[in-house]
This record gives structure tokens, sequence and C-alpha cells, in this order.
């Protein structure tokens, strides 16, 4: 079992110029590898500690599923450090309300989002930033399964949103058991290599990060963000980019099944066939017909 996340980051190191992110703006595409996520984490982590930010202390992460916004959650990973975040779709009053309770050390974000808290005068940096100092990759000597990782808010839903804290161990009593099956099948995985996963879930929520943050790195998986919701526009990257595994909540399911039955009224039966097919037979039909 792992010690603590931040073992995560030899495997990136060890899967090198393999994919690690892209991020779909438009008809641009921007890539970046495991070798370049790791090492933009361990500059994240490097200037925390210029800024003396300590083992336990916490930031506030607000900003757009990136590379940048993984990579400054790993810095923290790094270093011990508590992250608070924030769904970039959310409130900025509630922002605010966050930044009163969990008083972090630090802002990080996309700099129209840091916008909206200027009045604080907690310091900020833009996730876009570049003079970052040279990587510093060595995890916090401390670091264990009880070391706290993150505090996440409810949604609010049912009653007032609460913060809740994360340990390393929390994420880990999930994670072991889901890297231990896929060690089982690691040597039968090769063919269907290199995995895509299509992640249009915010980086924010427990959901979001497995399926963005601890799931991949186990597959050496590279993960694809869009954050536009258009079915047709999802339609096109699933084809396009050989996505092999849509994260989405139903509600994105149900959109694109209404798209592709109105363009296809015969696929409906076609679905309801495929329940009676296997597993590894609707991967095979689905390759035939990328």
């Amino acid at each position: 079992m792992r010690p603590h996340l931040a073992t995560l980051l030899q495997d990136f190191r060890r899967y090198g110029r393999d994919r690690a992110v892209v991020s779909h703006a438009g008809n641009r595409s921007l890539p970046s590898t495991y070798a370049e996520l790791a090492e933009l984490s361990a500059r994240f982590a490097a200037e925390f500690a210029r800024r003396d930010i300590q083992f336990g202390d916490r930031i506030l992460l607000w900003g757009q599923n990136s590379t940048a916004w993984i990579a400054a959650f790993y810095g923290c990973v790094l270093r011990g450090i508590v992250v608070v975040p924030l769904d970039a779709a959310g409130d900025p009053r509630f922002a605010q309300r966050v930044l009163a309770e969990t008083s972090p050390r630090l802002l990080i974000g996309d700099p129209s989002l840091l916008q909206k808290l200027l009045t604080s005068d907690v310091p900020a940096l833009a996730l876009d930033a570049i003079d970052l100092p040279a990587p510093d990759y060595a995890p916090a000597a401390n670091l264990n399964r009880s070391t706290p990782l993150q505090i996440i808010f409810t949604s609010g839903t049912t009653s007032e949103p609460k913060g809740i804290v994360h340990t390393h161990g929390n994420v880990l009593a999930s994670l072991d058991p889901i890297e231990r099956e896929i060690g089982k099948y690691r040597r039968y995985a090769r063919p269907f290599h290199p995995l895509r996963f299509l992640h249009t879930l915010p980086l924010s929520h427990v959901f979001g990060q497995f399926m963005g943050l601890w799931v991949p790195p186990l597959l050496a998986a590279e993960v694809h963000f869009e954050s536009r919701l258009d079915a047709p526009r999802l339609v096109q990257l699933i084809h396009d980019q050989r996505i092999s595994v849509l994260a989405a909540v139903p509600r994105v399911l149900e959109l694109l099944r209404s798209h592709l039955t109105r363009l296809d009224p015969a696929l409906e039966d076609r679905l309801n066939a495929a329940e009676r097919i296997s597993a590894l037979g609707r991967c095979w039909r689905r390759k035939r017909h990328q």
C-alpha cells in the first residue's frame, strides 16, 4: 500500500514523455506529459517553500480544470499543505465565505477568478505564473496516511455547505483496492494503451478528483479536459481523440443519448441489443467503428 499520495509523483516521473493531460480550448489542444506535470508540481512545491507556507497550512485553489490546477494541487500534496478546492463555476460570495472560514495562507487560481477576491489581504498566485523556482521533488518528511489532504465543501443541497477534511488515507482507502485489481490485469492492458479519459467534472469534487487525479495515473492514462457540456462537441472529441472512458454525471449522459438518437433513430434498438454483449465484445465493436 502507498504510504501517502505524493508517491504518485514518482510514477509521473517514470512515465516520462507519455501524455498526461490534454486541455481542449476551441480548436486548440494543449498537451502535457507526465514528466512536465511532475516538474510543474515540484515547482509549485518549491514556490510554497519559498513563501514559507508550512506543513498543515491551507491554500485555496480556484480555477478551471487544467495541467496547472493539477500541478498546484500535487505541489500541496508534496509539502503536506491542505488544499481548499473550489468549483470554477461557483458563486464568488461563496468563495468569500470559504476564504473567511478556512484562513488560507495563499490563493491560487485563474486570474479572472482571483480578481473577484481582491478585497482579501491574502497573497495570490495565478495558475499561469511563469517565474516559479527550480523544482523540489522531495516530499515532506512527515507525510503519512493520517496527513490532512484537503477541505472539500458539501454542495449545500440539504443544508448549509460544510467543509469536510479528507486525509491521504481517506483517498487511499478507496484507491488501494482499485490499484490491486488493476495490477491483476496490467499485463493484458498493453493493446488498449494509451487509455484516454474525457473528463467533464470539476476537480473540486470527489468523483471528479478520482477520475482526474487518482485513477488515471494508475493506468498511465491521458486525461482530456473539456469544459463545454455541448453534446455535438463531446461526441466529436470522443471520436477524434479515441476516448476510452467518459467521466460525467448522468445529466451529461442523457444529453449525449438524446443527441445521438435524434441523429440516428435506429440507435435505441442497437443500444438495447448491446446490453446482451459482453464488455469485451462491446470494446471490440467500438474499436472497429473508430
